[in-house]
């Protein structure tokens, strides 16, 4: 059965709840647009041409601020990752597989990885992003295997 998240929208079956929705704000809107669309958005240091996640407003590796946003592969790798067993908030379908994502392009960003067991999450196993609505205009990137 869908989980109604609002008065005009309706989550779709076997997409889990997020009760606490990120901040949107003026320094994060071009990545969750990119979300809306299934395309997954990092920035790109034009000083030092390295990428970095999360958005800031200086290089986490130069400290400069000249930077841009650039389409990523939405492919990576299972860097790190914990079974969680006990929800944390009503909802939510356990268990749950917190996952760390080193993306092909350098950073790591914090995800779930669904679309497997969570007896099947294994250490450098390839994964690829995946986007889920969680709310009327927010779009979760989550990883799945490839």
């Amino acid at each position: 059965m869908a989980e109604t998240m609002s008065a005009d929208f309706t989550l779709a079956p076997g997409v889990m709840p997020t009760p606490t929705l990120p901040a949107i704000t003026d320094l994060t809107r071009p990545f969750w647009d990119a979300a809306a669309q299934s395309r997954l958005l990092l920035p790109l240091c034009n000083a030092c041409t390295r990428h970095f996640f999360r958005p800031e407003v200086a290089c986490t590796h130069c400290f400069a601020t000249d930077w841009q946003w650039v389409q990523a592969s939405g492919r990576g790798t299972l860097y790190s990752y914990s079974v969680v067993h006990k929800a944390p908030a009503p909802g939510f379908v356990m268990p749950l597989v917190l996952a760390v994502v080193e993306l092909e392009e350098g950073p790591v960003m914090f995800s779930n990885l669904v679309g497997c067991n969570d007896q099947d999450a294994r250490i450098g196993m390839a994964l690829q992003v995946r986007f889920e609505q969680v709310a009327a205009a927010v779009w979760l990137p989550r990883f799945g295997p490839r």
